[in-house]
């Protein structure tokens, strides 16, 4: 698959999708369905107090010269340098992996107040999906992210058993144009990829995550 560029700078993660994307996502700009160029995923500092993230958004995307219009803007408190990236059969990954305050969906434990830390998922897919079809994708990469935690042991901190995610997580799924593909379940060559791309892209951000909180603790507990 042609790959769009992909440029980290210090506190965002930019990428530019090389023309315009039918996209679904959970955006705090752009979300929902719609057509979009670029994706930025910016980085927050833990206990961020802003309550007006969409400004926010769109104030980073004019210093880099991103179009609010055609940008897609989500936000995070996980160590963006440290994105993961998948790519395989017509689907590429990019994930940022923070999970400070595991959760399960359903889980009936009183829920901590999260942090800003968030598993943030992009996927591009050369299938040209139909509404239903990026339904069926987001649907399928949720599945993917929830598989490959449990896989790397984040157990939840409100139910007996693997985190399913945290409380504000994202994605975004980029098509190419033409909406001519209704199907992306794990069944289907597209959802397969995609699956697949959102497992080991969210398996290798929560494997590190997890490594580098155990060092912190060590550290604590080792003292000066």
């Amino acid at each position: 698959m042609t790959r769009p560029p992909f440029a980290p700078p210090a506190s965002a993660l930019v990428v530019a999708f090389g023309g315009p994307r039918r996209c679904l996502s959970s955006a705090v700009v752009g979300g929902g369905l719609v057509t979009a160029e670029a994706w930025l995923n910016l980085q927050v500092p833990h206990g961020y107090a802003r309550m007006d993230p969409d400004v926010h958004l769109r104030e980073e995307m004019a210093t880099r010269g991103l179009d609010p219009a055609t940008t897609l803007g989500a936000m995070t408190a996980a160590h963006v340098e440290r994105a993961t990236e998948y790519a395989e059969g017509g689907a590429r990954v990019l994930a940022t992996v923070g999970i400070g305050v595991p959760l399960a969906a359903a889980g009936r434990r009183l829920r901590e107040v999260p942090a800003v830390n968030t598993i943030n998922i992009l996927v591009l897919t050369d299938a040209r999906l139909t509404d239903a079809g990026l339904v069926y994708a987001v649907q399928t990469a949720t599945e993917a992210k929830a598989q490959a935690l449990a896989d790397a042991g984040v157990a939840a901190r409100n139910h007996d058993g693997p985190a399913t995610g945290t409380a504000t997580d994202s994605i975004c799924v980029a098509a190419r144009p033409g909406a001519s593909e209704p199907f992306a379940g794990p069944m289907s060559a597209p959802g397969a990829a995609i699956a697949r791309c959102v497992h080991a892209a969210v398996l290798e951000g929560a494997r590190d995550f997890v490594a580098r909180a155990a060092g912190g603790r060590r550290a604590a507990e080792a003292g000066p």
